[in-house]
């Protein structure tokens, strides 16, 4: 039992893993040097050239951070990020350098796996096969066409959908589960 235990706890931080993104902080970076993270991501500025500089979070950004006057070639700034939201940050010594982190929240699980949800064949004639990993519970069907108007819209009933009585065209084909929604483009022929 604590085998198990302790393989279940390891197993749920690995599915929240930290990724560590690594930037360089010189005088040539310019003010975009923008990034789009997850919660619980590590940045690391490092210093590419000699100079003296800083990261320095602006005010309105969602978390505080500031490092020391840094210099030399090496030397690095890092900041775990915990809060959702925007992080502008600039050099305090040369206020050119700068750019905004941009933190979102993790997919869940099964936003994560809804994402993965794939159409064959397409083009197709008759019938769209969908795959759904396990772990999706689809709840509604709808088939708009290239305008939005909505032609169809039903429960879940399997992974074969009849698009027989669609006329050839373009289409889109939204998926529902309780809590999330993907929208597939596909060709009916």
């Amino acid at each position: 039992m604590k085998t198990f235990l302790l393989l279940f706890v390891f197993a749920t931080l690995g599915i929240q893993a930290q990724i560590t993104h690594n930037l360089n902080w010189d005088t040539t970076v310019g003010s975009e040097l923008n990034l789009t993270i997850n919660v619980g991501d590590k940045v690391i500025w490092t210093w590419t050239d000699n100079s003296p500089h800083t990261v320095e979070s602006k005010p309105g950004s969602a978390e505080n951070f500031s490092s020391l006057i840094l210099t030399g070639e090496g030397s690095s700034f890092e900041h775990t990020f915990v809060s959702i939201g925007t992080n502008p940050y600039v050099c305090g010594v040369h206020p050119s350098m700068g750019g905004t982190i941009t933190v979102e929240q993790a997919l869940s699980n099964e936003e994560f796996s809804i994402k993965s949800i794939s159409l064959s064949p397409n083009p197709a004639k008759d019938f769209l096969t969908l795959n759904i990993p396990n772990s999706v519970n689809l709840k509604t069907v709808s088939i708009y066409n290239i305008l939005g108007k909505e032609i169809i819209n039903t429960s879940y009933l399997g992974n074969k959908i009849n698009i027989s009585n669609l006329t050839s065209g373009m289409y889109l084909l939204k998926l529902s589960t309780t809590d999330s929604n993907i929208t597939k483009r596909f060709i009916k022929q």
